[in-house]
């Protein structure tokens, strides 16, 4: 209870749309590796589509599925999701982005 606590007491969801402007064009990053590097968990992982369609934070269209899989509601429009990576450049191989394309962060503590 007290780790959930404290991993709550980090999370910073101020942080979100920084992290997501700086992957870069042709890059991608999971929603857990967004999650983190602001300072949670992959419980708050699970709700960033929805806060990046309210918030309509630019560049989430490169934020995907931890396995490279663009979610079946990303951003609201999974298809308009896929043609904008790949316009940057992002390659799909059975509906992967290409692994070497993603982007980690640490959180900055």
């Amino acid at each position: 209870m007290a780790e959930q606590q404290q991993e709550d007491h980090d999370w910073d969801p101020t942080r979100l749309p920084a992290i997501v402007a700086a992957i870069p064009r042709g890059g991608w990053m999971s929603y857990g590796d967004v999650a983190r590097a602001a300072g949670g968990t992959l419980e708050h992982a699970r709700g960033l589509n929805r806060r990046f369609v309210r918030d309509a934070v630019p560049g989430a269209h490169r934020v995907l599925q931890a396995d490279g899989r663009i979610g079946p509601t990303a951003l609201d429009d999974p298809d308009r999701v896929a043609r904008r990576l790949r316009r940057e450049g992002v390659r799909f191989t059975d509906g992967r982005a290409d692994p070497d394309a993603r982007v980690r962060a640490l959180p900055d503590r």
